[in-house]
């Protein structure tokens, strides 16, 4: 392409940002930056009922935290009426298009008529109408719809980037509507119309819209102007290959940021929905996806979305980030979240402080609580937890009791310190690491899975710590002599 690229992502705000638009969009914004070209947003609103202005907010949030500026826009269909009128009305002279009388129950009897000839149910209207015929019809308040007269016979053909020649025959397309009774756009003719007027030479969008594209192509043909370069992109199906939804985890962007996702592993999950570079790498710096990314290589078969993986990827990510880096991270999550909102004023400062003891243990931040929430919490002890110790209560009495002597006498409460300390008493007791380790947990903890527990100690400090192991010999002993052991 000689002339400078120019892309558009053009999402309907009726709601969350689904995993596949935000593909849409990252694929669009890698094409425009590769090469040097333009990203456009624009908003397809033409469902008036259904877009709301907070849907459009949180989609332009989420594409900033994607990483995915835009040159142009956001646009607007609900602020180019004008425009739509004016090309309907171009289209009226051209003779292109036909007011088009008939009721939806007439529609529905000449779609079943089709269906019951063995034919595609492919409306055509009348265009004989006479005089009379109108008149009466406006006496009844009755007002046309306008129908684009797809030309007979005769077919359009797609050079698809992806797909290569795709050719649909005119017969099997119905003469679509362009304009409603109320003389307002329908989507068909307002995406040609935008793509035309925005100087749109390249169109990355899902397959779904496959059966769309000739249909404008025929618009854009009509009012004098030649159409784009399409590429559709392959379905997103989840694990079971059945198409993306919420029954396979999260389908949308906004619920993966919940889920406590970074934003770059998204998009390197993201990007790999039917495109590769090669067979091997997965991991992509964003100046790397910017030199590499080519539409071509995308593949015509459905993209798999799988959750673990994503998992897999974001743990990765996770792990090789600067400490510093992953503090901060960690930090604007439970902040967004108000993780920290009702934990006193001291917890912000504990929760940076134990950002490295997670780092290497998350594949993402949500799971932060499960390791380290019980730092914020009293002690109170989860069924499995509590069961290990009331397993064998007499050893355990003398694990937690043998850990408390050596820790509440140290004279610097370090890391060092507590691990030589209770390195000490392991040998002492002549136990095995999990039979002695695995107590002090539970007594500090309440739980089986935590931060490590040198470090978790001296986290919390001696004064919790020592709180906390006398709690549980507490209840260990009301549990010896209620004779539970």
């Amino acid at each position: 392409m000689t002339t400078p690229l120019r892309v558009r992502f053009a999402p309907s705000p009726t709601g969350s940002l689904h995993v596949g638009g935000a593909r849409t969009a990252l694929f669009n914004w890698l094409a425009a930056r590769h090469a040097k070209g333009t990203f456009i947003l624009r908003m397809e609103d033409t469902d008036r009922e259904r877009s709301t202005p907070e849907s459009e907010a949180e989609i332009l949030r989420v594409l900033q935290w994607l990483g995915l500026d835009w040159d142009e826009g956001p646009f607007r269909q609900s602020d180019r009426d004008d425009l739509y009128r004016d090309c309907i009305g171009r289209l009226k002279e051209a003779g292109v298009v036909y007011a088009a009388w008939e009721t939806a129950e007439e529609l529905d009897a000449m779609r079943a008529e089709a269906r019951a000839n063995k034919q595609a149910p492919v409306v055509r209207g009348r265009r004989d109408w006479t005089a009379e015929e109108i008149a009466g019809f406006e006496a009844e308040g009755r007002t046309p719809v306008w129908r684009f007269a797809v030309p007979l016979p005769g077919e359009t053909a797609i050079e698809d980037m992806i797909r290569g020649t795709v050719t649909f025959d005119h017969a099997q397309i119905e003469d679509f509507v362009v304009a409603r009774s109320d003389g307002t756009p329908t989507y068909n003719l307002a995406a040609a119309v935008d793509d035309m007027d925005m100087g749109i030479n390249r169109v990355i969008r899902g397959e779904d819209h496959l059966s769309n594209t000739p249909k404008q192509m025929l618009v854009i043909r009509a009012l004098g102007a030649e159409p784009p370069q399409y590429a559709h992109v392959p379905l997103i199906l989840g694990t079971d290959k059945k198409r993306l939804s919420k029954r396979h985890g999260a389908a949308s962007v906004e619920e993966l940021e919940a889920d406590g996702f970074l934003p770059q592993p998204v998009r390197n999950a993201l990007v790999l929905l039917g495109w590769s570079y090669d067979d091997k790498t997965t991991t992509f710096t964003l100046e790397e996806l910017i030199e590499k990314f080519d539409v071509t290589r995308v593949s015509k078969s459905p993209a798999v979305f799988d959750l673990k993986k994503l998992e897999v990827m974001s743990g990765r990510y996770l792990r090789a980030l600067d400490p510093d880096q992953f503090a901060d991270d960690l930090m604007g999550f439970l902040e967004s979240s108000e993780y920290l909102a009702d934990k006193g004023d001291s917890a912000a400062d504990l929760a940076r402080r134990s950002a490295p003891l997670v780092q290497r243990k998350l594949s993402r931040l949500n799971e932060y609580d499960r390791l380290a929430g019980w730092m914020f919490r009293p002690l109170a002890f989860e069924d499995d937890a509590w069961a290990f110790l009331a397993g064998d209560v007499k050893h355990a009495i003398q694990s937690i009791g043998g850990g408390l002597g050596r820790i509440e006498v140290l004279d610097e409460f370090t890391v060092e310190n507590i691990k030589d300390a209770l390195s000490d008493q392991l040998h002492v007791l002549g136990m095995t690491a999990r039979e002695f380790l695995e107590p002090q947990r539970i007594a500090i903890t309440g739980t089986t899975i935590s931060t490590g527990i040198y470090e978790s100690l001296e986290l919390i400090g001696r004064d919790e710590a020592v709180a906390r192991y006398r709690s549980t010999l507490g209840r260990l002993a009301e549990s010896w002599q209620g004779g539970d052991a």
